[in-house]
């Protein structure tokens, strides 16, 4: 199905890739006029929801503990009381309300193994109320695919590199809106343009911003779903990932990567081995295309897939990918060093 038109498409792949990108740029590619670039730009703001944000390169941070958490509950909370409880927990990223195997997702970050296992003490004594069965695992490779970060991240950067206050204010206005002009970030910060520009540039230079992007809250597939595997990892396995692997490329060969089917990949340890996030139309595709593909391209290793629908984000954005795979998927020899 296709969703937009050549311009539309051009303008959205252009503001993924940068999304920094001018407008005057932004005709240029399309091939159109600056009004036709803004009238397609402001379209797809609303129609999709768009919100400007940046990919982080997490290797820059404090530690590296990131965990997903699959919940179930005997009895359901409120989406008002998850709103609040999860509003200022600067550890749960993401949070995603579930219909299906689970009730509730949490993309959880921490600097440290002891923060992480604090908080998730403190997470299952909080909840106790509701009688939670949580699986915990730890998010080991993402394979492609991003997590948009809230602002916290910001004190996590490593001291190697040296930012201000300054700098970290920038940069979390940048993580609200990396479309914000040199002029709006002047005003807000107080400082003169010309410095907003130096700062900018040597931020950019530090390497702690991988990529100006976006991320898609309002995809026009409806059905939006998270999946956990296990297996059993009988030998030949490594090349079932790597058919795995050409089946995700070959969706994208079909329809636009943008808002392909398969959004997130990662390799897990813990309660899981692997988890994915894909988008469809309906139940029914995303079970075909998704459920019942890795079954088939795994069965010799018996996989086993839970999975769930998001039903209401609580708190985050959704990491929808904004590359292709191609070009962007980590690979893996799947051999062990000598």
């Amino acid at each position: 199905m296709d969703f937009f038109t050549k311009t539309e498409r051009t303008i959205l792949g252009s503001l993924s890739a940068n999304s920094r990108t001018s407008v005057t740029e932004l005709a240029k590619e399309a091939k159109c006029s600056r009004v036709t670039a803004v009238k397609n730009l402001n379209r797809l703001e609303k129609r999709f929801n768009i919100r400007y944000t940046l990919e982080i390169d997490e290797s820059k941070l404090v530690g590296c503990e990131r965990h997903l958490l699959a919940i179930k509950f005997v009895k359901k909370p409120s989406v008002a009381f998850l709103k609040e409880f999860f509003k200022n927990d600067e550890f749960a990223e993401e949070v995603f309300l579930l219909d299906g195997h689970y009730d509730l997702f949490i993309f959880g970050w921490a600097g440290d193994p002891v923060s992480y296992i604090k908080w998730e003490t403190y997470l299952a004594s909080e909840l106790a109320e509701f009688k939670p069965e949580i699986r915990s695992t730890e998010l080991v490779v993402s394979l492609f695919g991003f997590w948009p970060l809230n602002d916290s991240f910001v004190d996590e950067i490593h001291e190697s590199i040296k930012l201000d206050k300054v700098d970290r204010k920038m940069l979390a206005l940048l993580n609200e809106d990396s479309r914000m002009s040199l002029s709006d970030m002047a005003k807000m910060m107080e400082i003169g343009r010309g410095t907003v520009r130096y700062r900018l540039f040597r931020l950019m230079k530090s390497g702690i911003i991988k990529r100006f992007t976006l991320a898609i809250q309002s995809p026009p597939q409806k059905y939006q779903l998270l999946y956990f595997v296990n297996y059993t990892f009988n030998k030949g396995v490594r090349d079932r990932f790597l058919e795995l692997r050409r089946r995700y490329q070959s969706m994208d060969d079909q329809e636009h990567p943008i808002l392909g089917t398969i959004q997130f990949a990662a390799q897990l340890s813990g309660s899981f081995r692997s988890f994915g996030m894909a988008i469809s139309n309906t139940e029914e595709e995303a079970m075909d295309s998704v459920i019942d593909m890795s079954k088939e391209v795994l069965m010799m290793d018996n996989p086993v897939i839970t999975h769930a629908r998001i039903v209401k984000v609580i708190k985050g954005l959704l990491p929808l990918r904004n590359l292709d795979i191609k070009r962007n998927y980590m690979k893996i020899d799947w051999m062990p060093n000598d």
